[in-house]
């Protein structure tokens, strides 16, 4: 009976802490909910540039369309309007309102739900991972990736740095180079 309780209590908590994770506020974890019911699956990835009211969001993982004759690498990556909060360096997923896609590539379309994930705060960390990924998007070697895809986002705690390791979803094949941005764990940057 007792481990029943430890097991009920300890599900109640990560309940609590994943909740925890989607309030809504002006936090930089937040959930922007303009309709009530949640959709099957959304569009997922990192918010990697943004434009006025529109973020791109690209997501990490790829398809293979090589056996097609198409892409070893094709990462879905679109812009959404309609999308005043979330920061570059955000890991988000989006539903759209419904309306016509325009489908070149990066895809457009209109966000009716936004969910930022909680940034975690790795411990001796200064930077979120989100403030990392920002940082290492506004680098020299961030800025010369035409739509970046973040591959890998890690911090070294002994040398107080961060590795974000991307690619250009532009390049269509597996032999493409990697880009691993180093970033000094300081003071997060700004948008």
């Amino acid at each position: 009976m007792w481990n029943l309780r430890m097991l009920f209590g300890s599900f109640s908590i990560l309940i609590l802490c994943l909740t925890g994770c989607t309030v809504t506020g002006q936090n930089e974890c937040e959930t922007d909910v303009q309709a009530n019911a949640q959709k099957a699956e959304g569009f997922v990835g990192y918010v990697v540039d943004r434009k006025e009211d529109s973020i791109l969001v690209v997501n990490p993982k790829y398809k293979n369309f090589s056996a097609n004759g198409g892409a070893d690498r094709y990462y879905p990556a679109k812009w959404f309007s309609n999308a005043t909060d979330p920061h570059v360096g955000s890991y988000v997923e989006i539903w759209t309102d419904g309306s016509p896609e325009n489908q070149p590539y990066p895809g457009q379309a209109r966000a009716e739900t936004i969910v930022v994930s909680c940034s975690a705060t790795p411990d001796g960390a200064h930077m979120s991972e989100a403030d990392a990924v920002r940082a290492g998007l506004y680098s020299s070697d961030g800025e010369q990736v035409l739509i970046p895809v973040i591959e890998n986002v890690a911090f070294d705690q002994g040398t107080g740095t961060w590795t974000i390791r991307m690619r250009d979803a532009m390049s269509t094949t597996d032999t493409q180079d990697e880009i691993e941005v180093r970033i000094e764990d300081i003071e997060p940057v700004g948008e």
